[in-house]
């Protein structure tokens, strides 16, 4: 007889089971360094232009400033992307994690830790909504900057000052939030190899019981297992 929860079983045929607010702030955060990157584009002499209006904020400036709209933004899809993959591989890698974190505990002889868990799970659990938060605040100063800037009541002077502060926080901030990303990566990367080495491990055990296969296991294993075998399973019989 069946015996599972019906209520979840249609859930996770009819819809998204697991949502994650980061990716809606990451796409307004995108949306927005796209706007502010058009709206730079005025203070940019014509092409083939070669006198330089002093009215205008220096050209260097600006581009630059363009530059860390753009690698933001393409930060941000990035972060959105790896949101939705470990939204897509959440109840998988949480049943792996659940499994290593008891694998860890055994080996190194300590307590286990909800280390592993929290760390594939930070930023679609919120980790990197305090940087958007920044960045987002960045941005705006820089949009009123700009209206500032157009009537008049910023000086010339002081809008530079502000271009290069928003090109150094959202480099910054992407810097951080690219490393969360990795790190999460590295660590689900991690926790699926130690995964992997336990199966194969029960496997081993188990196999070494049936009495067709352990000649072959002992005949064609490398130096290390060998001596494992030897001394934990008594392989030096065959």
């Amino acid at each position: 007889m069946l015996n599972f929860n019906k209520g979840l079983f249609n859930v996770f045929g009819s819809s998204n089971a697991f949502q994650s607010a980061t990716m809606s702030k990451a796409t307004a955060t995108n949306g927005q360094c796209g706007t502010l990157r058009a709206r730079l584009d005025k203070y940019l002499p014509v092409e083939g232009e070669t006198i330089v209006d002093p009215t205008l904020p220096n050209a260097t400036k600006v581009t630059n400033c363009q530059t860390a709209l753009d690698n933001y933004g393409t930060g941000a899809n990035t972060l959105n992307a790896h949101v939705q993959t470990r939204l897509d591989s959440l109840l998988d890698d949480m049943q792996v994690a659940s499994a290593v974190k008891s694998v860890d505990s055994y080996i190194s002889d300590v307590p286990e830790s909800c280390y592993n868990i929290n760390t594939i799970a930070g930023t679609a659990a919120g980790t990197t909504d305090g940087l958007l938060a920044a960045s987002t605040d960045i941005l705006n100063e820089l949009d009123q900057g700009i209206t500032a800037f157009d009537g008049g009541t910023m000086e010339l002077e002081d809008f530079e000052a502000l271009l290069d502060r928003v090109t150094a926080e959202l480099a910054s901030n992407l810097v951080a939030i690219l490393g969360m990303i990795s790190n999460e990566a590295s660590m689900v990367q991690n926790m699926y190899d130690t995964h992997m080495r336990m199966a194969k491990s029960f496997k081993v055990s188990a196999l070494m019981d049936d009495p067709c296969v352990r000649p072959f296991l002992v005949r064609l294993a490398g130096p290390e297992l060998s001596a494992v075998l030897v001394s934990d399973f008594r392989g030096e019989d065959l």
